[in-house]
């Protein structure tokens, strides 16, 4: 009877790289880096060059999905339905936070910083978080399927 140590190398990488998970595979940090900037800058385009309240609406969408791409630029194996979860508890928390005075005094020392933190509560913003991170997290599933169709995939 043979084990997994009587195998060849050559065989031992195969299990090695199919048991991985495919998002860790596919995530390399310089793609996820460029689409984090390409979403940074369309949100910057987007944000200061379309009138609201379509510019404030997109933008919106944006942020969800650059505290997506942030998040998995960090955690590359997070699942992208706990990535969701946890951005979108980041910008509901965020939002909440700017109901009180603190946002208010933190604009006041850095005005930069509205860029993440925002400057006034919208309830309207909650729902428009969680369809930007309902799209990040489909376009991360979406990717994950395409990348196993490209690598050849087969069924078993």
């Amino acid at each position: 009877m043979t084990g997994p140590s009587d195998a060849s190398p050559a065989a031992r990488r195969v299990v090695t790289r199919r048991s991985a998970p495919r998002a860790a595979r596919r995530r390399s940090r310089p793609h996820v880096l460029a689409v984090l900037a390409a979403v940074v800058a369309l949100g910057l385009v987007v944000t200061t060059q379309v009138p609201d309240p379509v510019g404030d609406v997109v933008g919106d969408l944006l942020y969800a999905v650059a505290v997506y791409a942030a998040l998995v630029l960090v955690a590359p194996r997070v699942r992208p339905w706990a990535a969701g979860a946890v951005v979108l508890t980041w910008c509901w928390l965020v939002e909440a936070l700017q109901a009180t005075p603190v946002v208010g005094a933190v604009l006041d020392v850095v005005p930069a910083a509205a860029w993440v933190l925002g400057s006034t509560f919208s309830a309207r913003d909650l729902l428009l978080y969680l369809l930007g991170v309902l799209l990040a997290v489909g376009l991360d599933v979406l990717a994950d399927a395409r990348a196993g169709v490209a690598r050849g995939a087969r069924p078993l």
